[in-house]
């Protein structure tokens, strides 16, 4: 369940909706070009709803440049929106989560935490401008968006990639919404970049891509399956996600 009707408009729903798959092909280095939209109604939805949906659909397929180019619409219990997106990527800018190696420098673009409050977690800009620019500055070994919170990201990275991730607190970056660092860990929805790059290649990492900042927040230190966090007193501990669960 990703929204409640009386608390989001229908705009930024469908906003959400495209924009959520947006940031996936983003993530993999590349660029989205179009997408097919299932859409399921209960019987009393308002017309106003559905047209305010649609109208943040094609508003995020104009800001990238795509086309919904088809989809299905049917009576449903509630309401249900189901994105199917296709992109392209070269085969050298293609990133996944699983190519993460001992000795990686770990970054992330943005602030983080914060983004129920703030209203961010429906009006979020996809990075796919900033990880194309990243992909052809440098060689990056794998990335992935932060939807379920950092902490948890974190151990689907390690987990895919089979490395034990330490990152340090005082180095990750909070949103003034975010307020603390324990927020920028859990809360999720941010829709930011999290990717490793190689010992040599993370000095040619942009402190900032276009008006984005990146900050480096740890490092892949050992083979293995495990995120740490080492407080800024030198203590090191398990990192432990506390995120959104899908199951």
């Amino acid at each position: 369940v990703h929204f409640r009707r009386r608390t989001i408009p229908a705009r930024w729903i469908g906003w959400k909706a495209l924009a959520v798959n947006v940031s996936d092909i983003a993530a993999m280095g590349g660029e989205p070009l179009c997408a097919v939209v299932s859409l399921g109604l209960p019987r009393a939805t308002p017309v106003a709803f559905v047209d305010g949906l649609y109208d943040g659909l094609r508003r995020c397929a104009r800001h990238f440049c795509m086309a919904v180019v088809g989809g299905d619409t049917v009576r449903a219990p509630r309401v249900i929106v189901d994105v199917a997106i296709l992109g392209t990527v070269t085969g050298r800018d293609l990133t996944r989560r699983c190519g993460a190696r001992v000795g990686d420098r770990i970054f992330v673009t943005g602030r983080l935490g914060g983004s129920l409050t703030s209203g961010r977690h429906a009006r979020f800009m996809p990075r796919v401008r900033e990880a194309r620019q990243l992909v052809r500055r440098v060689r990056v070994h794998a990335m992935m968006d932060l939807s379920d919170g950092l902490a948890s990201d974190l151990w689907q990275m390690s987990r895919a990639s089979r490395v034990v991730l330490r990152v340090e607190a005082r180095r990750i970056p909070v949103s003034r919404a975010g307020r603390t660092v324990h927020h920028a860990l859990m809360d999720g929805e941010d829709f930011e970049l999290l990717f490793a790059v190689g010992r040599r290649g993370a000095a040619r990492v942009p402190r900032r891509l276009g008006a984005c900042p990146v900050t480096r927040i740890g490092e892949a230190i050992r083979r293995g399956v495990g995120v740490e966090l080492l407080h800024s007193d030198g203590r090191i501990s398990a990192l432990t996600p506390a995120g959104f669960q899908h199951f």
